[in-house]
């Protein structure tokens, strides 16, 4: 809340996209950070596990997915929407190409593009569990079953 005059305090609902904006690019920076990395080392177990590395892409991007889903201010209703997820999966897909295409300099790494379907795959589920969760909240129901949900009081 802010004490300044004429500044209105933050309200509720824009702390959530905020946040999730601030979840994302901490997210995103972390991503790079391992891509950016020579040779990354070697997991007991893990790395003997046939394209685990693909596993790998595939959460790190469903996270992202899933982040920016939240974190972008989609115009009309709140609901789960398909052509909102095709969107966010397709900012990802520049995004992953991008990635590795950048990795292509760092000495260690590699492009495949394996790796791209596994980020555009993440992203795409990422994405569309978050539309799905915000389709989902509804103001007061939930939007499948017409059930009341539990919603906290303001202030406390």
């Amino acid at each position: 809340m802010s004490g300044e005059p004429g500044i209105p305090p933050e309200s509720s609902s824009n702390r959530g996209p905020r946040r999730a904006r601030f979840a994302a690019l901490g997210w995103g920076l972390f991503m790079l950070l391992l891509t950016s990395w020579p040779r990354l080392p070697e997991v007991p177990y893990l790395s003997n596990v046939p394209n685990v590395d693909r596993f790998v892409h595939f959460g790190l991007y469903a996270v992202e997915g899933f982040l920016l889903y939240l974190g972008i201010a989609w115009p009309g209703r709140r609901r789960f929407s398909l052509a909102r997820v095709a969107a966010l999966a397709g900012l990802m897909a520049v995004w992953a190409v991008a990635d590795e295409v950048h990795q292509a300099w760092i000495p260690g790494r590699s492009t495949e593009a394996g790796d791209v379907a596994a980020d555009v795959l993440g992203a795409t589920a990422g994405a569309a569990a978050a539309s799905a969760l915000v389709g989902r909240r509804r103001t007061g129901t939930l939007a499948e079953t017409g059930r009341e949900t539990i919603r906290p009081r303001a202030g406390g």
